[in-house]
């Protein structure tokens, strides 16, 4: 059975990558845990101190992005430094990342001395930074009255209550109710409504290239029905950021192709047909960007009966560890209602040992693919949890859509695959909210060989 996973400091492993979320020890026994709101304020507030402390450090020349060179840099005490460097490379813990960054004063100290250096910091990122800094210091009054009790509370808060089950809406139900008549209302609106929203993805290393994964997707909807006033249907998926005029080449990193043709233009070639209703829409894509834009036009025959559309590309991507940040996002778009969320992703095992998995629920934004520190702007404080199904494909059957498992089976067939290579992890949502993004992050930032001490 799929196990869940939790915010993680620690690698999955081969053969058990499910990772495991320990407890700092030294509780104060005069300093009672974090309530439910507190703790989704802190999660907010330390997200945001995460992100902006690792745009300002990445601003700054290469030279300064670590302990020393930074301390140099900025002429700031080192062990400052080291905390702050260490936090910022490393993937969000929770919201004990704020019991183990510097203090206010020492912060702020950083953020004036990144302003004044020469080459200084640009002033949006000093301003953002000092803007977390803020929202940091006015939480500490909230809840602590001094950096010292926010710790002590921070830790006193067990480590297995999850930030995302904590805020259940009205209803207390976790939000489900909401959602419900978020997609009731969506469907009357949009004139269309989906049984399921499907995905599986595919990562591997590229063949003959150490820089690069390939990227095997099968995505679409079951289920789908439409009036004959529904807006236009139009899927888009999210690549690698193309790279300059060369990205219309067929091998250049971030150009997407049919998972069973050399294009993904204009043609049938990219539906799945065994899991497509017949007659076969007429697929027109284009690759303006970091999107591929899919529209569809549906037979004339299927209106006001249930159709499945299911469709396959395949891409290269440059490999997440060498890029700033190292972190691969995997993106399902809700763009029309449906009932049932049901998106897998498999790592190759060489990746899954390399890596941290997590999940977000995100407003939907056309920048997505911009700026990754920019994610605490449009979380969901509620997020669904992510499960580990393993290795190969013997938990992929859901539920959800009965021809899921083969589904899986026929793409790792089609890619000339063999799963029991790959370990995978799934998003399942009852609901998904409409218009939001469900992200499958990994993490391939560096160990914590050099955490700093003391």
């Amino acid at each position: 059975m799929p196990r869940n996973l939790t915010t993680s400091s620690q690698r999955p492993g081969l053969d058990n990558p499910v990772v495991i979320e320990t407890a700092e020890t030294g509780h104060s026994a005069s300093a009672g845990p974090l309530g439910a709101e507190e703790l989704v304020l802190a999660d907010r507030v330390a997200r945001r101190l995460h992100a902006e402390l690792s745009d300002l450090i990445n601003a700054l020349p290469t030279e300064a992005r670590n302990a020393t060179g930074l301390a140099r840099h900025l002429g700031i005490d080192r062990t400052t430094c080291q905390r702050a460097v260490f936090v910022a490379s490393r993937p969000y813990p929770g919201p004990e990342l704020l019991t183990r960054v510097p203090g206010v004063r020492a912060l702020a100290q950083l953020g004036d001395a990144a302003a004044r250096a020469k080459p200084a910091a640009p002033a949006d990122a000093v301003a953002a930074f000092a803007a977390a800094v803020t929202q940091f210091e006015h939480l500490i009054a909230r809840c602590g009255g001094s950096l010292t009790r926010l710790i002590r509370r921070i830790n006193a808060t067990p480590s297995s209550t999850a930030v995302g089950s904590v805020s259940e809406g009205a209803t207390g139900d976790g939000g489900a109710g909401s959602r419900r008549r978020l997609f009731e209302a969506a469907a009357d609106l949009t004139g269309r409504s989906s049984q399921c929203w499907v995905a599986v993805y595919l990562y591997r290393p590229a063949p003959g290239s150490s820089g690069e994964l390939e990227l095997i997707r099968a995505n679409g909807l079951i289920g789908h029905l439409a009036r004959q006033d529904a807006v236009p249907l139009v899927f888009h998926n999210f690549s690698s950021k193309p790279h300059g005029e060369a990205a219309a080449a067929a091998d250049v990193p971030g150009h997407i192709h049919a998972l069973t043709s050399s294009h993904a233009d204009g043609t049938p070639d990219a539906v799945i047909r065994p899991f497509t209703s017949f007659p076969l829409p007429l697929v027109s894509s284009s690759q303006p960007n970091e999107f591929l834009v899919q529209a569809i036009d549906e037979n004339p025959s299927a209106e006001g009966r249930p159709v499945d559309l299911m469709f396959g590309t395949r891409t290269l991507i440059p490999h997440p560890a060498l890029q700033t940040p190292p972190v691969e996002e995997a993106w399902a778009l809700v763009n029309f209602p449906c009932r049932h969320l049901l998106f897998d992703v498999y790592l190759h095992r060489d990746l899954a040992r390399r890596c941290i998995p997590s999940l977000d629920a995100h407003l939907w934004r056309p920048d997505f693919a911009q700026n990754i520190a920019d994610r605490w702007q449009t979380r969901f404080a509620s997020s669904p949890t992510l499960q580990l199904l393993g290795s190969g494909t013997r938990n992929a059957a859901s539920p959800a859509w009965a021809r899921h498992a083969e589904l899986t089976a026929w793409l790792f067939d089609a890619a000339r695959l063999t799963s029991s290579e790959f370990v995978g992890y799934r998003c399942s949502v009852e609901f998904p909210i409409w218009r939001a993004g469900y992200c499958v992050s990994f993490d391939f930032s560096p160990g914590d060989a050099d955490a700093p001490h003391g």
